[in-house]
């Protein structure tokens, strides 16, 4: 696992939130010690399917905050820009995870 992987899984909280415009990822530090991230996810015309499609389900992830988040392990770790992207991807693929975990996947 990378060690920024785990620092984030040691640290925050992933929660599922659900409305009537899609579902929400909200990393929560256990701490208190950030402000919280999310990663927001939209319904499909048709709503979100309880089966996947060709067994993989397909997200449309239309926003995501993560700027705190990021800025936090900017300074642990001192992270620069070059950094940032494969940071996000942790971030999104740990939201999707817990998105699937929501959903029984």
């Amino acid at each position: 696992m990378d060690p920024i992987e785990k620092f984030i899984r040691d640290n925050y909280t992933p929660t599922i939130t659900e409305s009537k415009l899609g579902m929400s990822c909200i990393f929560k530090h256990k701490e208190g010690l950030t402000e919280d991230s999310v990663i927001f996810f939209e319904f499909s015309k048709k709503g979100w399917s309880k089966k996947p499609i060709v067994n993989k389900r397909q997200y449309v992830i239309v926003d995501a905050d993560t700027k705190d988040l990021i800025d936090f392990l900017s300074n642990y770790y001192n992270l620069n820009e070059e950094n940032f992207n494969e940071v996000r991807r942790i971030i999104i693929n740990m939201g999707i995870e817990s998105l699937d975990t929501f959903f029984g996947d």
